[in-house]
């Protein structure tokens, strides 16, 4: 399974970097995705684990914010794409290749671990949070930023099928491309516990058994940072949503 998982982020990682690099390169999206995480870090400067950093997108937006981040991810490629974009952002980034459910890093060593569309994807995701509240400093905290992206695994409801339709059109008549949609294979898709489980009441389950306490959860990003348009064009894979809790 996390090799089927790794092969897919490896294949998509420069398609993956161009859906999601405006992010950190827009200041509307900058800062609205800014604006998210000082709500659930503050603005104390911290040493932070971006979990899953991708193309560093999360780990850019923490170091524009002054903190000291390491982002660890398991895709090669995904790193080399993140260092592009931490150099072009004059950031300085740590960045080490690692399995999410294994850190290579010492118990109580980060201030905050966050991770933005990383959970939906592991094999253990109880496992997985387990292992980043043990890199925490006692009193640190965990965000989890995560969607609802395949529920009901390959079955996609009528109403997303639709709105999927409409965001092609959209894209064709507003950026003159048609956008390509890279889903998982079916079998990997239908296997994902994310797909089955109702979110993110089942990940608050998982963060109570774990022992996190003052757990708080903002659920309906998408209307926070996505434009009107946008939203017609994108917010059809799914809600997005965000999850803390204190060590």
């Amino acid at each position: 399974m996390k090799d089927k998982i790794r092969t897919h982020w490896d294949g998509r990682a420069s398609e993956y970097n161009q859906n999601v690099r405006q992010v950190i390169y827009s200041d509307r999206d900058k800062t609205a995705w800014q604006k998210i995480f000082i709500q659930a870090l503050g603005r104390e400067k911290l040493n932070i684990l971006d979990v899953g950093t991708g193309p560093g997108i999360v780990a850019n937006l923490l170091s524009d914010l002054g903190h000291n981040v390491t982002g660890i991810d398991v895709s090669e490629s995904m790193l080399k794409i993140a260092l592009t974009n931490s150099k072009s952002l004059h950031n300085s980034l740590r960045l080490v290749q690692g399995d999410g459910e294994r850190l290579p890093f010492e118990s109580g060593s980060f201030d905050a671990v966050v991770n933005r569309y990383v959970l939906w994807t592991l094999p253990d995701p109880k496992k997985a949070l387990a292992e980043w509240r043990r890199v925490l400093k006692p009193g640190g905290r965990l965000v989890v930023v995560d969607g609802t992206w395949y529920r009901n695994g390959k079955d996609k409801p009528l109403q997303k099928r639709l709105l999927e339709k409409l965001s092609v059109l959209l894209m064709l008549i507003t950026e003159r491309k048609f956008p390509e949609h890279h889903d998982m294979n079916d079998d990997v898709m239908d296997k994902l516990w994310s797909s089955r489980q109702k979110r993110p009441e089942a990940d608050v389950e998982m963060f109570k058994s774990l022992g996190f306490c003052q757990i708080q959860v903002a659920d309906a990003l998408n209307r926070k940072l996505l434009t009107n348009l946008d939203y017609l064009k994108n917010g059809h894979c799914g809600e997005r949503f965000m999850i803390s809790g204190i060590k």
